[in-house]
């Protein structure tokens, strides 16, 4: 899709203005904090859909943005830059790329936690500790707490999951039983 090829290229180019990898994060968390206000501002979106309005306005909207934000100068020139090629409205998708490269340059990898209670922070350092043995990198951790669970831990590292909750052992045997009956 041409999002995914905007995305990924407007990434690359941000990637290779960041020279020093000890800016990759704040870089990120400025990408991250101008498209979340796209996400939620629908009269943001609108104005820089609308053609009519010119683009010194949308330049100087993006400026003001940058400024309320504090964002770092690297990130204000890209959002100026998509301003004026008329590509302000994948920063969704910049954003998503960019973050895939910064772990890749900080040998990261964030895991994605759903747990049926709150894991208590010996848990989470555990498990950090372990999946950083197995996986060679520094890891990251975002813990969800979902009651339907019922039990048990989900782990989510990019596309692939581990599911050890009582939730879905429940939908197996489920599955299991139901093949049972057809036979």
């Amino acid at each position: 899709m041409i999002e995914n090829l905007i995305g990924k290229r407007y990434a690359e180019a941000l990637s290779r203005s960041v020279k020093e990898n000890s800016l990759l994060n704040p870089v990120l968390e400025n990408l991250q904090a101008c498209k979340n206000i796209f996400a939620t501002q629908d009269q943001l979106v609108r104005f820089f859909s609308q053609p009519s309005i010119p683009l010194e306005k949308k330049n100087n909207m993006v400026r003001e943005l940058c400024d309320r934000l504090n964002v770092e100068q690297v990130v204000c020139n890209l959002l100026v830059l998509l301003s004026e090629r008329k590509k302000i409205l994948f920063l969704g998708k910049i954003a998503e790329y960019f973050e895939k490269i910064v772990d890749r340059r900080l040998n990261q990898v964030r895991v994605s936690v759903r747990s049926a209670q709150t894991l208590s922070n010996e848990n989470i350092e555990r498990l950090r500790s372990a999946l950083t043995k197995i996986l060679g990198k520094t890891v990251l951790i975002n813990v969800h707490v979902d009651e339907a669970l019922i039990g048990g831990i989900q782990l989510k590292i990019g596309d692939q999951v581990a599911d050890a909750t009582i939730k879905n052992r429940l939908t197996l045997l489920k599955q299991k039983l139901e093949k049972e009956e057809v036979a």
